[in-house]
């Protein structure tokens, strides 16, 4: 009897030590410990950012760069530009009503963990400018609330996933440039229908703009500079009137080059230089107000300079080099007393340099080499007084 109640006692003892022991492994970390673990895998904070991170403090009131919602849990992890090095830490996932991750300006390095896949709260990140590399994880496309998604100067490398538009019909902005990108930009861009702008530049993208890209109707912002795309675009890029900045820079693009958007009120910023467009710039019935750079420099125009660019009162830069142009430079130019730099070298513009150049007193560069201009310099270019380079 006393060796059957010994073996009771003891296998009740027993039960109560596992069950102690499996109690604390299954018990999720609090928030407090799942920030000092993402510390842990720093291993180089150079100005002491994590400091206030200690297990005394209390994350809401005490961590630098945390901010905590009116129910007590992290809501917001904010370190930019603090040099931090190591790898992310896969127990962010545990941070349930983390909203915004914004960690640009750091030495982060590795790949985003796939445990970041569980954070459905998650309506803001930005890991750009850090060392991450590998393949843009395709699971963001499954986070539901994501409004801006910064993953510009990485190492990425791959193809842009097409999952990673599945849900994104709350998404504003997706910026992935300054990576080494390849492949093709996914047709299932055009899902993100509340989309405003996208930065895919200086990467190594090919084939062409998505046809049905216009269909996004607030999309302000096409910046797609410094890749290998190649068609034809102004059929695509036409038809979108929200259009703020447009950058087409040093690509393959050939055909017409959309001219027609200089007429949409809100354009600020228009380049398509150094691809091989070609025909001529068209005269246009209306500039936008808001215009300030045309590039249309590095390719196969030819024609004259159209009359109606002097529309265009409010442009700082005008860039038509290296085409082939020819006629005359339209005196009206002179009238465009904002600008700041004109770049009209490499082309076969001949007769006087306009006298009323002199009245841009703003003027900066003044690029007129390699023309076939006739007579003299006007004296009157005097008054450029921040004049740099002639």
């Amino acid at each position: 009897m006393r060796r059957l109640r010994q073996f009771l006692l003891s296998h009740a003892l027993l039960c109560s030590i596992l069950c102690f022991i499996s109690f604390i492994t299954v018990s999720p970390a609090t928030e407090k410990e799942i920030l000092l673990q993402f510390k842990g895998n720093i291993t180089d904070d150079p100005y002491n950012s994590l400091r206030s991170w200690t297990l005394s403090g209390n994350p809401c009131e005490d961590y630098d760069g945390v901010s905590c919602n009116s129910e007590g849990f992290v809501e917001r992890i904010v370190l930019w530009n603090t040099s931090l090095a190591g790898v992310l830490s896969p127990a962010l996932s545990g941070l349930k009503s983390l909203r915004i991750l914004t960690l640009f300006g750091n030495r982060f390095s590795g790949h985003i963990p796939l445990e970041y896949s569980d954070i459905h709260t998650l309506w803001k990140i930005n890991l750009s400018t850090n060392a991450l590399s590998g393949s843009i994880p395709d699971f963001i496309g499954d986070l539901p609330s994501i409004r801006f998604l910064d993953l510009s100067r990485n190492g990425f490398a791959g193809e842009i996933p097409s999952a990673l538009f599945r849900y994104c019909y709350k998404t504003k902005f997706v910026a992935f440039s300054h990576n080494s990108l390849s492949g093709s930009i996914p047709a299932s861009l055009v899902n993100c229908s509340n989309l405003e702008g996208f930065d895919f530049s200086f990467n190594n993208l090919s084939g062409g703009i998505p046809s049905r890209i216009c269909d996004i109707p607030s999309l302000s912002f096409i910046i797609l500079r410094s890749n290998g795309l190649s068609g034809s675009v102004q059929e695509q890029i036409s038809s979108c009137q929200s259009l703020k900045h447009l950058d087409l820079g040093s690509n393959m693009f050939t055909g017409l080059a959309p001219f027609n958007t200089l007429g949409m009120q809100n354009l600020t910023y228009f380049n398509v230089s150094y691809n091989g467009f070609s025909g001529q710039i068209p005269e246009t019935a209306t500039c936008s107000e808001t215009l300030q750079v045309f590039d249309a420099s590095g390719n196969d125009l030819d024609g004259e300079i159209p009359l109606s660019l002097t529309k265009c009162k409010n442009i700082k830069l005008l860039a038509l080099e290296l085409n082939r142009l020819h006629g005359s430079i339209p005196e009206s130019i002179q009238d465009l007393e904002r600008l700041l730099v004109i770049k009209l070298g490499n082309n076969s513009i001949g007769g006087f340099i306009p006298e009323g150049f002199g009245n841009i007193e703003l003027l900066e560069v003044l690029d007129l080499h390699n023309l076939n201009l006739i007579g003299e310099i006007p004296i009157n270019i005097s008054n450029c007084r921040f004049l740099l380079e002639l």
